[in-house]
């Protein structure tokens, strides 16, 4: 599964985010997540993927942003 489609399947899923309303433009704030929703989302992604997202690196606006910080986590991990 890539990065943005388990950002868009746990925030749906385990957040209760409407799914039409998830879009890689779509800012964390729009989807209504607080500082506490976005650091428990990142420890869902962590878990997922084996990685650790270092916290100066966790500041992101949109899920495409996520998505990208992610996907390059995992390149530098060899994944």
């Amino acid at each position: 599964m890539t990065p943005y489609a388990f950002l868009a399947e746990v925030l749906s899923e385990k957040y209760d985010v409407d799914p039409t309303t998830i879009s890689p433009e779509a800012t964390l704030t729009e989807l209504g997540l607080d500082s506490l929703t976005v650091v428990e989302l990142l420890f869902d992604v962590e878990d997922e993927f084996e990685i650790e997202i270092p916290e100066e690196r966790a500041t992101f606006e949109t899920l495409a942003e996520a998505a990208a910080l992610v996907e390059e986590l995992l390149r530098a991990k060899g994944a």
